[in-house]
């Protein structure tokens, strides 16, 4: 669940089809990474080290549910003012970990509940997809992310 800057533990919270949807895109041999702006760090509202520790707990969150971890986390902890070339909706932080992880951008989504997720995934070449909120007609939408896995499968 998107939360307004995130930096604690105890206020993660997903939503009811998170889980399995994850579990429904691991099932369909999808590699799951986090792209993710963190400008409270830019801000100074918390550290950098805050976002490790909100990493941490999602990937044990995972293993607890038996689903492997986010392969990769990319992070812009800049704030929109530094004007920096990784921040979404810059396709930069999705590239980078492509070329890392040697993935085919044909075969690749970026799903978020924000246009700029959308936005980022249309810069590096990937489809965007939207889940949640709906941004116009410019990116496929799903009301939510289990709509979307299931839409793989067929």
């Amino acid at each position: 669940m998107d939360k307004n800057y995130l930096s604690r533990v105890e206020d993660i919270e997903y939503f009811p089809d998170t889980l399995k949807a994850l579990e429904l895109l691991q099932t369909l041999e999808f590699e799951l990474f986090v792209v993710t702006n963190q400008s409270g760090v830019g801000r100074g509202y918390f550290s950098l080290e805050s976002v490790y520790v909100i990493h941490r707990q999602l990937q044990n969150d995972l293993r607890t549910h038996q689903l492997l971890p986010f392969k990769d986390f990319a992070i812009c902890p800049h704030s929109p003012d530094d004007e920096c070339v990784c921040r979404k909706p810059s396709g930069k932080m999705i590239q980078d970990l492509m070329e890392k992880h040697k993935i085919t951008p044909e075969q690749s989504f970026m799903i978020g509940d924000k246009i700029i997720d959308a936005e980022a995934g249309l810069n590096a070449g990937v489809q965007g997809v939207l889940v949640r909120k709906k941004h116009g007609d410019h990116f496929p939408f799903f009301k939510n992310l289990m709509d979307f896995a299931r839409s793989l499968k067929k």
